[in-house]
């Protein structure tokens, strides 16, 4: 399932589900739909040594920034506080478990950064919030959707 991260919360009580939602649901409402499109890959922490494999993400930019702020204002007013880092935001297309060689890592992150996306590059139109409850799982991630926010 191809998703783009706006917010990690981490571990949260079921109870606080409905608050979020009320965070998502302002936060989604004074924002209209837009349309992003994919960018160049790359990996964190590098593509020498990567753990995980992305996609970056342009377009429109500024909405996606504006929709992010007014969802962490909305997050902050029911105690749950921003991230230190800053937004970067990009889709996950893969990750390295920890017991791949660094050898074998290198040869992937190699090989990764030789992947061209078509163009022009693909288009992903925003459309909705959505809260996921996401289990990392042996086989790769399994996501439920919790809840859902249309923008505008």
């Amino acid at each position: 399932m191809m998703h783009l991260t706006l917010r990690f919360i981490g571990d949260t009580a079921q109870d606080r589900v409905e608050a979020i939602t009320e965070c998502m649901t302002d936060a989604a409402k004074r924002s209209g739909k837009f349309t992003l499109r994919l960018d160049d890959t790359g990996a964190f922490p590098d593509l020498r040594q990567p753990k995980v494999l992305w996609v970056g993400i342009n377009g429109e930019i500024d909405r996606l920034q504006m929709l992010h702020s007014r969802l962490e204002g909305a997050l902050a007013r029911i105690d749950i506080l921003g991230e230190d880092r800053h937004y970067n935001p990009h889709l996950t297309v893969g990750r390295l478990q920890s017991q791949v060689p660094p050898i074998a890592a290198g040869q992937v992150g190699q090989a990764f950064s030789h992947i061209k996306l078509p163009e022009p590059r693909p288009t992903l139109p925003v459309e909705s919030l959505v809260l996921y409850r996401s289990r990392l799982m042996v086989d790769g991630p399994k996501y439920e959707e919790l809840s859902r926010a249309p923008l505008g």
